[in-house]
């Protein structure tokens, strides 16, 4: 008992300094894995945290290290000798050995699921078409104060685009009061020249600059989109998209038709129409929208992010330290509020479920490990106690094939137990996960199949070491040790 009780204090403050040490290397990374918004940034190492988890560790070490010692209290010496000369597989803890394995792969599989699951969702997230080019596109958010005239705002909005226009490597470059993908908002209301019989309703607006389309690579169905043509004092002119196109003129082209500007009454001229752009959020259907030109606005929005558009195949990040400088020089009053590329804002868009996602695998490598040592453990274990056995019936003709066959099976068994368990417990769990499916049933057979095939592969690698040592015993090595 002091022995089983000293070996396992030694294992368990052993593995909890090296998970600590793991966690406080790997400690970023995790965080930046949960979904904790803007709470990660202010996350740290908590002392009190890690000996609780050292207190749990060793609690757990000492429970390994009872139930061995309750069990020799119960056993019949006798009993135990006759199993130890003939090797059998009756003996107490193998029923619990192997239940506890086939709780640890239930669990696994519940991991793997979800994690598969959360992967598919994200794959199809990431494979909608928003209707902007994120390759190769920065974004500086700026904030231009509420001081000065609005001339004056018009001639900072105006230095700050061509200040990004002249970073070398720059394609295009444009400003918008509101960047896709940031959340719906910013309605203003509509109404068509010549259609007074249309009920009052809002649209969304955006207040663009000439290059934003370029910047952006949102092509023009109809039309055009603005250019140097479009000038303060002319003729007041807007760009809508597809969907306000298909809902206020249907059938219809709507290149030369007038719509409300929305602010006042004046009337803007449609000059293009433009595809549907992800305004919202990725999984919105498309809205009407409206773009308007922030030179013929009796106004500029303080906020405003900045859109640089490199070549296809450029790094954006490499951008983004001359950009803010850029601002610097430009207009040293403006305040850069982020520096990001198109990439991550639909990182962020994709949002909580990429975050559980990385969470989610991260936990389920290391179920599978906990799994794969498990079924390592359980059948080295049951092929060590059977060593008599095996080199009696070698000795006899039985061949070392069917020694391996004979182990592996056990351990699949094993396994397959704790996948067909798992993927129940799977099952009935799933709809926690509901909100963050996309594109994706809580009950899809690829997820569930390649978490089942992933666990039973695992576990049959982990089974045929140990049975391979089985079919290598020496028959006269062991009848000589009996």
């Amino acid at each position: 008992i002091g022995q089983l009780v000293a070996e396992s204090l030694v294992i368990g403050v052993g593995a909890g300094v090296a998970g600590a040490g793991m966690a406080a290397i790997a400690f970023r990374s995790l965080t930046g894995a949960l979904p904790l918004g803007a709470w990660g940034e202010s996350t740290h190492l908590s002392w009190g945290v890690f000996w609780l988890a050292m207190g749990i560790a060793l609690v757990a070490s000492l429970t390994v290290a009872i139930i061995p010692v309750l069990a020799i209290g119960k056993a019949k010496l006798r009993d135990a000798l006759g199993r130890g000369r003939t090797g059998g597989v009756g003996g107490r803890g193998g029923r619990l050995e192997s239940g506890l394995v086939i709780a640890e792969v239930a669990l696994a599989v519940l991991m793997t699921s979800g994690a598969a699951l959360l992967t598919r969702s994200v794959m199809n997230l990431y494979a909608i078409d928003a209707g902007i080019d994120q390759r190769g596109v920065a974004v500086v958010d700026v904030v231009l104060g509420s001081t000065g005239t609005t001339a004056q705002r018009q001639q900072v909005h105006r230095e700050l685009v061509a200040a990004m226009q002249g970073l070398p490597g720059v394609v295009a470059a444009g400003a918008t009061q509101k960047l896709p993908l940031r959340g719906s908002g910013d309605n203003w209301g509509i109404s068509v020249e010549g259609r007074p019989d249309l009920p009052n309703t809002t649209t969304a607006y955006r207040i663009v600059s000439p290059g934003y389309f370029e910047a952006l690579g949102i092509t023009a169905t109809s039309g055009r989109t603005f250019d140097g043509s479009d000038r303060v004092g002319g003729e007041s002119v807007v760009v809508v998209n597809d969907a306000l196109a298909k809902k206020y003129f249907p059938g219809l082209d709507p290149v030369g038709r007038r719509i409300s500007t929305g602010y006042d009454t004046t009337w803007a001229r449609i000059v293009g129409v433009v595809e549907d752009v992800a305004e919202g959020s990725l999984t919105d259907a498309a809205s009407p929208a409206r773009y308007m030109l922030a030179e013929q606005l009796p106004f500029v929005p303080s906020g405003q992010s900045l859109v640089l558009s490199l070549a296809r195949d450029a790094n954006a990040a490499t951008i983004l330290g001359p950009a803010r400088e850029a601002v610097a020089r430009a207009v040293p009053s403006v305040a850069v509020q982020e520096a990001t590329t198109m990439a991550r804002v639909v990182d962020r868009a994709v949002g909580p479920v990429r975050q559980v996602m990385s969470l989610l695998a991260l936990l389920t490598g290391l179920a599978l490990t906990l799994g794969a040592i498990g079924v390592y453990g359980v059948i080295s274990h049951f092929a060590s106690r059977r060593q008599r056995d095996w080199g009696i019936r070698v000795a006899l003709g039985l061949r070392p094939t069917k020694v391996i066959g004979h182990v592996v099976g056990r351990g699949v068994a094993l396994v397959g137990s704790g996948v067909a368990l798992g993927i129940v417990g799977a099952l009935l769990l799933a709809r926690l996960l509901g909100s963050l499916l996309y594109g994706v049933g809580a009950a899809d057979p690829i997820a569930y199949g390649a978490a089942g095939l992933t666990l039973i592969a695992i576990g049959i690698v982990a089974a045929w070491l140990p049975a391979r040592r089985a079919s290598r015993v020496d028959p006269a090595a062991v009848l000589r040790e009996s």
